[in-house]
């Protein structure tokens, strides 16, 4: 869904941003996800654990909270210990998913700082066979975002990770942070109790 429609809404959004309509870029991502990826399901896509127990995404059994980054990205102020949280009270019923665009050795050296029951997943572009779902997920949606995702690998939702300044008291931040993805298990919840 996302190669079919990414095009049209990243031509609108580039028209509009042009003309002076800054948000743009924001609304249309948000409409792309609500409109068109939501309720669909993702790939099964190759990625390597650094544990070796995972190989394909559908080897992740229970509801995922999946996040997107690169090494080169700084986890927002306050993302941290939101997530450490959220792990200690949810992750008995979900996975926390970190899918690191990189080598082996970056996704273990950048994982360091999040909690370790995090499931830690790395696609290493250069040596990766799934290069279309590299271009999309990665190259279309852009990094980081996160992945609300079922059980049965259904996507209901597709969100740009919230950013909170580096100077912004580290209690608020968290709050901030902690706001956001308790709304994505909130609705990952739901869903898994219809």
């Amino acid at each position: 869904m996302l190669a079919l429609h990414h095009d049209e809404f990243q031509t609108k959004s580039e028209f509009n941003f042009n003309h002076g309509n800054h948000n743009s870029t924001d609304n249309y991502f948000d409409s792309l996800v609500s409109l068109k990826l939501k309720g669909t399901l993702l790939d099964n896509f190759r990625v390597y654990s650094i544990n070796n127990k995972i190989n394909h995404l559908y080897d992740l059994k229970k509801p995922s909270y999946l996040m997107s980054y690169s090494s080169w990205c700084v986890p927002s102020n306050g993302e941290v210990d939101a997530l450490n949280q959220l792990i200690s009270t949810h992750g008995d019923w979900m996975d926390f998913v970190l899918i690191m665009w990189d080598t082996r050795s970056d996704a273990i050296q950048f994982s360091k700082q999040f909690h370790p029951k995090i499931k830690v997943l790395y696609v290493n572009e250069l040596y990766n066979t799934e290069t279309k779902t590299i271009k999309m997920l990665k190259h279309k949606l852009g990094i980081p975002i996160s992945i609300t995702l079922g059980r049965d690998k259904t996507i209901l939702n597709i969100r740009k990770n919230k950013q909170v300044h580096p100077s912004v008291d580290v209690r608020i931040a968290t709050e901030i942070c902690l706001e956001a993805i308790e709304k994505d298990i909130l609705d990952l919840k739901n869903y898994e109790n219809q």
